[in-house]
């Protein structure tokens, strides 16, 4: 798609869409039947500047659609997101360790309230993440920035077109090189709420795990892992499950003085980018602590 942005409006050249009615637009890039409702009754999308219907024709004219509709009351706070990637609907955050990715009801500070301040002089894009990570995880995370896209990004992270991949420190030494395919399904412990296990009734849930390094001196190994599902707490659970607990994972392994923070990294994203119509890749720094374990592995 070739397109050009002016303030919130999306300018779309008609000649690099492969669709021919305002439907079939909506079929391809909006797939949320409300979004397409609301763009057509608030007049949000327009053909040589008037409002459109469903059956409309657009070959030939000019396609325009305003993707940030609405404005937000964000609080502006001193600190600032760390945004590993940014164009015009989404944004990609590198999170620090210990912040929650959205509230859980209370008033601590979370990841988005950083990134809706980092917007707030544009409180017209949106900050809705569209998966999370753990507390104690750091690593990416993915952001819409227009809440016209937010349907497609979704349906691009169920259909799997949107992968975390993840670096994993954890107890043990396993041989270098090795891969492996951890199938087991994932269901709540019914004696601690927020924990998960191995539950023959569960979810189902894959991970695919490949040993990158290993120090056999300091009994730890890095290991690279991808996401096929996304349980909660998924990594934690089936490492632990093959007795490679996560290092400095409290609930599912032991304490750990090797780092300063929990052996999990969400350390790139790979995924279709809807309007680009190409596959983008966007990778994290690893933390200081986690660099220094992860070259000591090498050696």
């Amino acid at each position: 798609m070739e397109y050009t942005l002016d303030g919130t409006w999306l300018h779309i050249a008609i000649d690099s869409l492969f669709v021919k009615t305002i439907q079939e637009f909506f079929d391809n890039y909006i797939p949320s039947k409300k979004v397409q409702h609301l763009l057509i009754q608030n007049k949000n999308i327009l053909l040589d500047g008037n409002p459109v219907k469903r059956e409309d024709d657009i070959i030939g004219l000019n396609l325009d659609i305003n993707i940030y509709p609405e404005t937000y009351d964000y609080k502006k706070i001193e600190l600032k997101p760390d945004v590993v990637y940014e164009d015009e609907i989404i944004a990609i955050v590198n999170k620090p360790k210990d912040l929650l990715v959205h509230s859980d009801g209370s008033d601590e500070l979370t990841l988005t309230k950083i990134v809706e301040s980092y917007y707030a002089d544009k409180n017209y894009i949106s900050a809705l993440p569209i998966h999370r990570l753990d507390k104690e995880t750091s690593g990416l995370v993915v952001y819409s920035k227009s809440i016209i896209f937010q349907p497609l990004l979704d349906q691009l992270l169920a259909e799997k077109q949107i992968r975390r991949n993840y670096l994993a420190f954890v107890k043990g030494k396993m041989e270098v090189g090795k891969i492996m395919t951890i199938d087991k399904p994932i269901g709540n412990d019914r004696h601690n709420s927020n924990k998960r296990i191995i539950y023959k009734n569960g979810q189902n849930a894959l991970t695919k795990v490949r040993c990158v390094g290993c120090s056999k001196a300091k009994n730890y190994s890095v290991l690279s892992c991808s996401l096929e599902t996304g349980r909660t707490h998924q990594i934690r659970v089936h490492l632990s499950s093959i007795s490679y607990p996560i290092l400095n994972d409290l609930l599912y392994g032991s304490a750990s003085d090797l780092c300063i923070r929990m052996g999990l990294f969400a350390e790139s994203i790979e995924m279709y980018h809807p309007l680009k119509e190409d596959n983008i890749y966007v990778e994290a720094e690893l933390p200081n602590d986690l660099n220094n374990l992860y070259l000591q592995s090498l050696r």
